[in-house]
């Protein structure tokens, strides 16, 4: 006898062809044996429109730099599936301190002149262009892994970007893990060094490349890097701004990105010490690897609404960004950019050859394709948040998407819908799911959803 997905589903199509929306909820019955008095007391999730939150910016990556082997070589296919299952619309372009310096570090590493430790060790090490930090010495500079990002995953991703009619923002991110440093000095603490280090990586990427980054993440996990505290970091964010402004840069400003979440506004109150230093801010960023309970995302949010400014979570790797976190985020933090991983890293290589979605990306896909760049977040309440536990975005157009929580089995009615065709999918955690299938919310705005165990539904438009 076939399982419960495939009747479920093909039961399903045959209902939505007619267009019922009573006929899912029979579809909710067939599949769980509920009787007709427990389908009276179904879970029912609310939207309210006059309620609005964030307007959703970015789901972002970090442009890779080097991956593995076999990754390289299949990087254009990685990349066309980014964007197919992950819809990325953001990349991190990370700048390495030590790209002020001659020792050609990663040059030398790729041809195997030194080892992984040697190039570690010197990666993040400074050696001044010259005694000006007014004038930049394009000799002394070496942005030979910056190159490397462009030409191996920026360009080939803008790209396919343009062929699907996309605009892919770029985020250049200053990185200085300065623990790495073995031998060797570090002078980008001096404002007017960073600064002029900052404008020349502007400066390369237009001159050589003609991109101009939309933002600055003035330092990466400045937490994970002794040489740097808040107030020097606020004093080298404000004359790196200022420099740019001069030079006809102005990009967002993105900070200030600490691993543990917790430190987030205790580095932008630092940040802030220096007048002026906030000024271009855009985003208050934070990684999710410590600190990230549900009071700091609150008061995060609360943050950025007082300045009114976004937020993001822009960090958080290796399978760890599940789905119930992004909810957090998008609930509580009110995040208008969110980042899983490095962009060689969603999907991964079977022993067969085949391209597989990470198993937490599976579940957060059902977030990606829901709510696009633009998307206002709306409110969305359940009579039961233990059963649907939801959370609901407007299109600029006016359509609605929704994206649900399930703790186990579970079926039930949303409301308020605006009367239309959607999209209607499904992930289980640890495997399985249905869909895209299609439903129909009449002029009565109401659909019925039902997942057969814990995972994620989301309802969108359909195109």
């Amino acid at each position: 006898m076939p399982g419960y997905p495939a009747v479920a589903r093909a039961a399903g199509r045959r209902w939505l062809r007619l267009g019922s929306v009573s006929a899912i909820f029979v579809l909710a019955l067939i599949a769980f044996g509920v009787s007709h008095r427990t389908s009276l007391a179904q879970t029912v999730v609310t939207l309210d429109k006059s309620q609005t939150y964030q307007t959703f910016r970015a789901w972002e990556a970090t442009a890779v730099l080097l991956g593995t082997a076999q990754e390289h070589a299949r990087r254009f296919e990685l990349f066309d599936r980014l964007y197919q299952d992950a819809g990325v619309t953001r990349l991190r372009i990370g700048v390495f301190a030590g790209d002020e310096n001659t020792t050609r570090s990663m040059e030398r590493f790729l041809s195997g002149e030194i080892d992984m430790d040697g190039w570690r060790a010197q990666r993040f090490a400074t050696v001044n262009d010259d005694d000006d930090p007014f004038h930049i010495n394009p000799a002394g500079f070496d942005f030979y892994d910056l190159d490397w990002k462009i030409d191996n995953t920026v360009l080939p991703m803008l790209e396919r970007a343009r062929a699907r009619g996309v605009r892919l923002e770029l985020n250049l991110n200053y990185v200085a893990f300065t623990k790495q440093i073995v031998d060797g000095a570090y002078i980008h603490t001096n404002p007017e060094e960073y600064a002029e280090f900052i404008l020349a990586a502007f400066l390369h990427l237009k001159q050589k490349y003609g991109l101009v980054p939309d933002y600055l993440e003035p330092l990466l996990e400045p937490d994970n890097s002794p040489h740097w505290d808040p107030v020097t970091l606020g004093r080298a964010v404000k004359a790196a701004m200022q420099r740019l402004d001069h030079a006809g840069f102005h990009p967002g400003l993105i900070l200030p990105s600490v691993a543990d979440a917790s430190q987030a506004l205790v580095w932008l109150d630092g940040i802030a010490q220096t007048p002026g230093a906030l000024d271009g801010l855009s985003e208050i960023s934070y990684h999710r690897y410590k600190g990230a309970k549900p009071r700091v995302l609150k008061a995060i949010a609360a943050r950025a609404a007082d300045l009114g400014v976004a937020t993001g979570m822009l960090e958080y790797w290796f399978g760890k960004a599940t789905h119930d976190l992004l909810f957090q985020d998008l609930t509580l933090a009110n995040v208008s950019s969110w980042q899983p991983r490095a962009a060689f890293s969603f999907h991964r290589i079977t022993d067969n050859g085949q391209l597989v979605l990470e198993d937490e990306i599976r579940l957060d896909r059902l977030y990606f394709v829901a709510i696009r760049p633009g998307d206002q977040r709306i409110g969305a309440s359940s009579s039961n948040p233990s059963v649907l536990n939801p959370v609901a975005f407007r299109k600029p157009d006016g359509g609605i998407s929704v994206v649900i929580e399930t703790q186990g089995p579970a079926s039930g009615i949303v409301s308020d819908l605006p009367e239309g065709d959607y999209l209607i999918e499904t992930a289980i955690d640890g495997a399985g799911g249905s869909g895209p299938d299609s439903g129909h919310a009449g002029p009565e705005g109401t659909l019925a959803v039902v997942i057969p165990g814990p995972g994620v539904i989301s309802i969108r438009p359909a195109e």
